[in-house]
């Protein structure tokens, strides 16, 4: 393994003291963590590959198709992309040895892991999953886009059978191969949330509820600013309420743009409390992993 510089080496030093120490272990995941893994929206390189057509319009990565003009996104080019992008992130990239070093790292302790990612890597690399929470969700329901149910199914078939229907010159999938919801004929949507959504959101809260009398290790592995509300924020909170948490938060630029950073720095109320690792998740958590 590499030698971290000696700075970064004593907080994570610090860290792994922490983890050893605490009653109880919460984890807070964003889309730095899997990038850190290898599934990057900013890839470029991967963009070209599964979205040319995208590519030859000027777009550079996924993360820029948030930006897309609505004219664009026809229902057709719309599902091209979230089937050719499910596929990618569900079934072509594969369970992250990463996240299994993590999974290792935790195990011995009472933890639990709140994410901000969609991907499932937690589920596909063995985490037991009554110890995540996907905030945002996760890719593997569809649901009713008039709503005239709330009931939501697996959608796996409605996305292979779109990905064979795709037009690679336009990015569009045939009409007659769009997702139709099965009791009123409408088109389909994703459905971020699951009918078990509400249960997993109960056990991340009863395990917060659970570390308010005790010693609380709070870790932020590649949580930035597109979502401050899942995690970032309700860390800082934790931390500056209880008594016996302590947060360290790991995140760094994106290595497509080397002058950014990942914006680690803590607030002026908790930095007592509190320990910023402005370094790469994955050199972290094989830190962790080799010194466990």
């Amino acid at each position: 393994m590499e030698k971290l510089p000696f700075d970064i080496e004593k907080k994570a030093e610090e860290l792994l003291s922490c983890i050893r120490s605490s009653d109880k272990i919460l984890v807070g995941a964003g889309a730095g963590l899997s990038a850190a893994a290898g599934l990057s929206y900013m890839d470029g390189e991967v963009f070209k590959k599964y979205f040319p057509e995208m590519a030859a319009r000027g777009y550079r990565f996924q993360y820029e198709l948030v930006g897309m003009r609505d004219d664009e996104w026809t229902s057709g080019r719309k599902w091209a992309y979230w089937a050719t992008h499910i596929n990618y992130v569900r079934n072509i990239f594969p369970p992250s040895p990463l996240y299994k070093k993590l999974l290792e790292i935790l195990s011995p302790y009472d933890y639990f892991v709140v994410t901000s990612n969609c991907d499932r890597q937690f589920m596909r690399t063995g985490f037991p999953m009554d110890r995540v929470f996907e905030f945002q969700g996760n890719y593997d329901n569809m649901g009713c886009s008039a709503g005239c149910t709330r009931q939501t199914w697996d959608n796996r078939e409605y996305l292979q059978n779109i990905l064979k229907h795709i037009n690679h010159d336009t990015f569009e999938c045939s009409d007659d191969a769009l997702p139709r919801c099965p009791y009123c004929g409408e088109l389909g949507e994703i459905c971020f949330r699951g009918s078990d959504y509400r249960e997993n959101r109960d056990r991340y809260v009863k395990f917060v509820e659970g570390a308010e009398n005790g010693s609380l290790c709070l870790i932020e592995l590649g949580v930035g600013f597109n979502t401050p509300g899942v995690i970032r924020w309700p860390f800082e909170k934790l931390t500056y309420y209880l008594d016996g948490a302590r947060l360290f938060r790991v995140n760094t630029g994106y290595k497509q743009f080397p002058d950014t950073t990942g914006h680690p720095e803590m607030p002026r109320e908790i930095q007592g409390k509190s320990v910023s690792i402005d370094f790469d998740a994955a050199k972290i958590i094989e830190y962790l992993y080799e010194n466990r």
